[in-house]
């Protein structure tokens, strides 16, 4: 298993491109796929990965009612971090059900996108 930093830079790199992110939600902006964490069962996981065709493989099964949701890079730096990370929730990069996935701290991910270069303040 990468440790988390690798993950994170990974990560980060695989959204250059596109600049954005995608999680799942029911169709507004208060229904998100969020999950307990693998390793500690009191803390909460947000799901994003890295294309929308990732985040579609996973709408399958309890999930079915989920779509894929852009989340911009400049919108995550803005709004997620603060918001969610206050609140001590944790990020899952690129989830798939039924392996050992990994599980970042917001901040992690943001750090990731400005050290590589992947987010540039406009």
């Amino acid at each position: 298993m990468k440790d988390n930093q690798q993950a994170s830079t990974e990560f980060a790199e695989s959204i250059r491109d596109n600049q954005q992110m995608w999680a799942l939600t029911a169709g507004n902006d208060e229904d998100w796929v969020v999950v307990d964490s693998q390793f500690n069962p009191e803390d909460e996981v947000f799901l994003v990965w890295s294309s929308q065709e990732a985040a579609q493989a996973a709408c399958t099964d309890e999930w079915d009612i989920y779509t894929p949701s852009a989340i911009p890079v400049q919108e995550y730096l803005d709004f997620w971090v603060e918001e969610l990370g206050a609140e001590g929730v944790l990020l899952g990069l690129n989830w798939q059900d039924e392996q050992e996935n990994t599980e970042i701290k917001m901040i992690d991910l943001a750090k990731a996108l400005l050290d590589t270069g992947v987010y540039k303040d406009q």
